[in-house]
C-alpha cells in the first residue's frame, strides 16, 4: 500500500506541520470540504491538546502556556498525572518512541503521506509495531468513548498509521478530562473490522484527494535529517 517509508527523527512538531505531504488532519478537511462542513477552529482547544501531548510524551520540553487559564493548566497537570500514575501507560513511556516524522508515498495515487504517532513501541522478542495514541475526552464512560472512534475518525488515523508503518496493533488511550480522570484503552488490531473500515476511509479520501488534482510536492531529498526505515 506504501513505500519509501522514511524517518525523520529530529524534527520539532513545527517542521513536521511545515512538510508538503498529505496528513491525517489533511484527510479531515477534505472530507469537510467534500461535504460542506464549515468548522471554526478552538485556538484554546489546539493549545491544550499540544500542551498535553508535550506534558505526556516530552516532559523535557513541556513548559505550561500561557495562553490558558489557572483552571486549564491545573487540568493539564491532572490529566498527565493520570497517564504516569496508569501502569501499562507508564510501561509504554517507558518503552516506546515519541513523536517521530514518518513519510511515505502511497502506491495507488502517488501521493505523498506522513504521519507523526504519539508513540511507537517494538516489541523486544518478536519486533512487532504497536502504535499508541492518546486522546483526551469528555466521554462519561468507555462504552461513549469506543463509539467516538468511528465517529470522529479514529480508526482512519489506525489505519493510515498502521499501514504506512507495518505496524500488528494501534492502541488508543483515552484520557477522561473529568474526574475520576479515567483511563481507557482500546486495542485495534490489523485486521479487526473497526481497522478495516478505517482503511476503506482514507484510501477513498486518497483517491478523491488525487481526482481532484491537488497540487502536493514530494521532495525526495528532505531539508530535515532523515533515515529509511530499513537502517
Amino acid at each position: 500500500m506504501f513505500h519509501t517509508l522514511t524517518a525523520h527523527p529530529g524534527i520539532t512538531q513545527a517542521e513536521h506541520r511545515a512538510l508538503p505531504h498529505i496528513s491525517n488532519t489533511d484527510l479531515s478537511n477534505l472530507k469537510n470540504e467534500a461535504l460542506g462542513i464549515t468548522r471554526t477552529g478552538n485556538p484554546q482547544a489546539l493549545i491544550f491538546g499540544v500542551a498535553f501531548h508535550e506534558a505526556v510524551l516530552e516532559p523535557h520540553l513541556y513548559h505550561a502556556p500561557q495562553d490558558l487559564p489557572p483552571g486549564q493548566l491545573r487540568l493539564l497537570d491532572n490529566l498527565a498525572a493520570a497517564v504516569r500514575r496508569q501502569r501499562y501507560c507508564r510501561d509504554l513511556l517507558y518503552r516506546g518512541t515519541a513523536e517521530v516524522t514518518h513519510t511515505a508515498i502511497h502506491a495507488e495515487t502517488g501521493l505523498p503521506v506522513k504521519i507523526r504517532p504519539d508513540l511507537l513501541v517494538v516489541t523486544p522478542r518478536l519486533g512487532r509495531k504497536v502504535l499508541v495514541d492518546f486522546k483526551t475526552t469528555s466521554c462519561q464512560d468507555y462504552a461513549q468513548f469506543v463509539a467516538t472512534i468511528e465517529a470522529y475518525d479514529y480508526d482512519r488515523q489506525a489505519a493510515l498509521y498502521t499501514d504506512v508503518l507495518g505496524a500488528d496493533r494501534f492502541l488508543i488511550v483515552g484520557v477522561q478530562k473529568k474526574a475520576p480522570h479515567d483511563i481507557w484503552l482500546v486495542e485495534l488490531s490489523a485486521d479487526n473490522y473497526s481497522m478495516e473500515q478505517g482503511r476503506k476511509k482514507y484510501q477513498r479520501l486518497l483517491k478523491y484527494y488525487a481526482e481532484q488534482g491537488q497540487k502536493v510536492v514530494a521532495p525526495l531529498v528532505q531539508q530535515v535529517p532523515t533515515r529509511t526505515w530499513a537502517d
